[in-house]
């Protein structure tokens, strides 16, 4: 037998008859096997070539890694055919212009003529506000062309089938990462349909569709908190620097991972930040001097052509009578205990940041400060997977039915809830369910969540 079916025979074995061995931890514990055996192999004779068992494993790595070559490439041709078919994907198609014309025509992306083009793609005619119609300015920071400058070198439809791609493994890996993040260990099976169930779900698909940059900023989010759980500061650090290119994701967030490691001396944390985020800076200064005044006055022009609320919002406006003083203390109400909550996290342990991380998280989508988005509810899956896990460990088999449940709900009523919203029967109700959620959940699951024996060793 060659060397990868050894290390194959002997992970399955491990795999159906260890209970603690997880679906995430399959692919690791193979690459185990794999390099104990490899160092473990006969050392060859001077002059003799390499063993039969070794070129064969040599040669199952190549197979594996066209094999992942393959799925990638069938991925985005259908991604491509689905762009031919539907265009669309306007989110990405107005980050896409303004990198298109400003690396190939030199006009900055917050020109008014990219949003021209803009809006004469989409829409066929300039954009009328009054009618409901979207100006579709670039509006994201030039630090954002780390990620769409590539694209803009492309025709549209290759560019967005890629964009896809690239999206739709951002949410895989996100799925990935938010499990081990809250340190679940979920079977082989489940750990897929947790990996479907992040592109499939409403917030992840339509990510997909329109093509949201929330989805690789949601990759960026949970990487850089499970890189701050391994203690690998300087990459949490960075990553959260490069998830400034969407700030509304991260307004919050930032603040409590600074005042955190202040508060725990995690240096390390607050330079890979800094020192990221300055070199992000200065680089797009010599580039454009002026690109934070051009995106200020995007800015400010987006409540012109934008609804500007939240889901706290909403909640207030189903009491009429009170909606204007009870919108204000709702949002007030929630920033103070946001504060109270980063009060309590100020020198504490891992668990017990990243319990107030993931609340930071559901606060930054309640409050919603540039506007309603579910998109960015993409972010919140380590939320949602943190419950489910401490769903399992509290219910045993109940846990099992309750979070199936869960699972379909998130998975088929919100579609459901969106086809109401379209025939007009419903509105608004996608945007409340999962952060009022989340909410709950981690209220619920809190005082288990930190209690010292929780503390890992």
């Amino acid at each position: 037998m060659n060397l990868v079916g050894m290390c194959a025979l002997k992970v399955v074995v491990n795999f159906l008859y260890t209970e603690t061995t997880d679906g995430v931890s399959f692919v690791f514990e193979f690459y185990r096997h794999f390099s104990a055996l490899a160092r473990a192999r006969p050392h060859p004779k001077k002059g003799r070539k390499l063993t039969t068992s070794y070129k064969s494993s040599t040669r199952n790595w190549i197979i594996f890694i066209i094999a992942v070559l393959v799925a990638i490439s069938t991925l985005t041709w259908v991604n491509y055919r689905f762009s031919v078919i539907y265009p669309g994907g306007k989110d990405f198609l107005a980050r896409w212009m303004g990198a298109r014309m400003w690396l190939t025509e030199g006009i900055s992306p917050y020109d008014e003529r990219v949003s021209l083009a803009t809006q004469q793609e989409i829409l066929g005619h300039p954009a009328n506000p009054a009618q409901g119609e979207d100006k579709d300015h670039f509006v994201y920071p030039l630090t954002a062309m780390v990620f769409f400058g590539p694209f803009g070198l492309l025709e549209y439809i290759p560019a967005r089938a890629l964009w896809m791609t690239l999206l739709e493994l951002s949410l895989a890996a996100s799925a990935i990462i938010s499990v081990r993040l809250v340190k679940w260990s979920p079977s082989l099976p489940v750990t897929i349909a947790l990996v479907l169930f992040s592109v499939i779900w409403y917030h992840g698909l339509r990510t997909v569709i329109i093509g949201q940059f929330a989805g690789i900023n949601a990759l960026l989010i949970a990487g850089a908190l499970l890189a701050i759980r391994q203690e690998k500061d300087i990459l949490g650090g960075s990553l959260f620097a490069l998830a400034t290119a969407k700030p509304q994701m991260v307004l919050l967030i930032i603040p409590f991972v600074l005042l955190w490691a202040l508060s725990r001396k995690r240096w390390g944390l607050i330079k890979g930040f800094l020192g990221s985020f300055l070199i992000l800076l200065v680089a797009t200064l010599i580039l454009m001097p002026d690109w934070p005044w051009q995106m200020l006055r995007q800015v400010q022009d987006y409540p012109s052509y934008t609804y500007i609320g939240s889901p706290l919002s909403l909640i207030a406006q189903a009491v009429p009578a009170l909606t204007r003083p009870l919108d204000f203390f709702l949002h007030l109400g929630a920033g103070i205990y946001l504060l109270v909550e980063w009060g309590l996290a100020w020198g504490k342990n891992e668990q017990w940041f990243l319990w107030t991380a993931f609340m930071t998280l559901v606060v930054t989508n309640l409050l919603a400060i540039f506007g309603l988005a579910t998109t960015n509810y993409v972010m919140l899956l380590p939320v949602v997977f943190v419950i489910f896990k401490i769903s399992l460990d509290r219910w045993g088999t109940k846990g099992r039915w309750f979070v199936g449940i869960l699972l379909l709900f998130f998975s088929i009523g919100l579609w459901v809830l969106f086809a109401q919203i379209a025939e007009g029967n419903i509105k608004h109700d996608l945007y409340l369910p999962v952060p009022l959620f989340c909410l709950l959940g981690l209220w619920w699951m809190r005082k288990e969540y930190l209690a010292p024996k929780s503390v890992p060793a």
